[in-house]
């Protein structure tokens, strides 16, 4: 039987934050389109270099997608193929510099931050996700706060601030990536200014900006990708309503009531209060480990399915008595008889299917939840709900918030693994106590999810 992470009693309900998809994103101006050096010999001595930066899986060739006419900046072949660079945090170095990377100013997490060039350490601040949006541009993450580099006011004039904001899917977020000789160039997506460092100098708190095309050190980078391996599979794969809410049934059965053996459920399931934690103060009931407000929402719907066939196993009503008081505040500890009926009741036929249809109902609410917040993606969605399901929104929000827009299983675990370290607390939701749930949850997703 798997312990339920406690709740935080007391704590202020967390807001949610709305993100808007990049569904609902601005469309690509006609007229921008990615940099290209206009010089004969540039493809020539592009071609010869062919080391890439340390840690990149970056595609070094380079072949065309159009040749339309000449742009007004002079540029003769405006569109190149992108640098294809694999979905990952990155330290992005300048040409200018082999000590210091893009950073936020002072590890900020707030939204209009500044971007500058800062001595490289350890700190999220200076990493970066950068993830393909699939139109050919790219989203450059901070780890650290979650935000994205954008343009100040999604300006697309010389000089233009960069700094980190909410992301909205618009253009002033996005950026073309390409492949220079050995070093990459970050183009806005807005305009045909690149990401430059002010001043062209190696100077601590210099400035990052937009600025025209010049092929300046200032305006190449090196991308060195987060030392360490993966040790868990990257799926890409979509939730698919149509099988994953069986699969989810399967994870979730497993980890709470099944042995952790896939598949398995336990719809006899009771546990008296603090059987699972100090902090549980009334009875969980059925497969899905429902715990107070929800075991009394499971059997008030056994109830209203068919309160005849209720009443007949609950012949004395001893049951529907006690569903008009609350458990929880009430700290109700069911006697051995009210136990007898509470176990026949959840174990009926129509307590079964009840079981099923509050965890269907729940989960199709933590699903479109995770979807809004954070991810579709089909693997992050699972692990959203099973420690949603664990831990309460606040539980599932500090982690997914750690993530920092990478939601593979390597990021949600290593998130987890941060409540271990923070000393608040030994019962929250990544806590050691719970490590073998998430591992097999990993375990299934790979083997089961794919």
């Amino acid at each position: 039987m798997k312990k339920k992470a406690a709740v935080l009693i007391g704590m202020t309900a967390l807001s949610l934050i709305l993100c808007i998809t990049p569904a609902a994103a601005d469309t690509l101006p006609a007229d921008v389109v990615p940099i290209s050096e206009n010089t004969s010999s540039q493809s020539t001595s592009s071609s010869s270099e062919s080391t890439q930066p340390s840690g990149s899986s970056a595609d070094s060739s380079a072949s065309e997608t159009g040749n339309p006419s000449p742009s007004k900046d002079g540029l003769s072949k405006p569109i190149t193929a992108d640098a294809k660079v694999s979905e990952g945090y990155y330290y992005l170095y300048p040409q200018l510099s082999k000590t210091r990377v893009i950073s936020i100013q002072s590890g900020s997490k707030k939204a209009g931050a500044n971007a500058y060039l800062y001595k490289k350490s350890s700190s999220d601040s200076q990493l970066f996700y950068i993830k393909s949006v699939g139109d050919g541009t790219y989203t450059v993450r901070n780890k650290k706060s979650g935000l994205v580099l954008e343009t100040k006011d999604g300006g697309v004039k010389d000089k233009t601030n960069v700094q980190q904001g909410t992301y909205t899917g618009a253009v002033s977020q996005r950026w073309y990536i390409f492949k220079k000789g050995n070093y990459y160039v970050f183009q806005s997506a807005a305009s045909r200014k690149v990401l430059n460092i002010s001043g062209g100098k190696d100077k601590s708190k210099a400035n990052a900006c937009i600025l025209k095309y010049s092929a300046s050190t200032a305006q190449k980078f090196t991308l060195k990708k987060q030392s360490g391996t993966r040790k868990y599979k990257v799926s890409t794969r979509l939730w698919d309503d149509s099988r994953d809410y069986d699969i989810m049934t399967n994870i979730i059965g497993a980890v709470e009531s099944g042995g952790q053996v896939y598949g398995n459920r336990d719809y006899t399931s009771y546990e008296p209060p603090y059987a699972n934690t100090s902090n549980e103060v009334t009875i969980t009931l059925g497969w899905a480990q429902f715990y107070g407000e929800e075991a009394q929402t499971l059997i008030r719907n056994i109830y209203n399915k068919s309160p005849s066939k209720f009443k007949k196993i609950d012949k004395k009503g001893r049951i529907q008595k006690a569903l008009k008081k609350n458990w929880v505040s009430t700290r109700w500890k069911p006697n051995s008889k009210e136990k007898k009926v509470l176990i026949k009741l959840i174990t009926s036929d129509i307590g079964k299917k009840c079981q099923d249809d509050l965890f269907k109902a729940q989960m199709t609410e933590f699903v479109a939840e995770c979807k809004r917040l954070y991810t579709n993606n089909a693997w992050g969605v699972h692990m959203y709900c099973q420690i949603r399901h664990l831990g309460g929104f606040s539980g599932v929000k500090r982690i997914f918030d750690r993530c920092g827009g990478d939601y593979s299983l390597d990021s949600i675990m290593n998130a987890l693994r941060k409540d271990q370290s923070d000393g608040s607390s030994s019962n929250q939701v990544g806590d050691s106590l719970f490590w073998s749930r998430h591992q097999k949850c990993c375990e299934f997703l790979q083997k089961y999810a794919v």
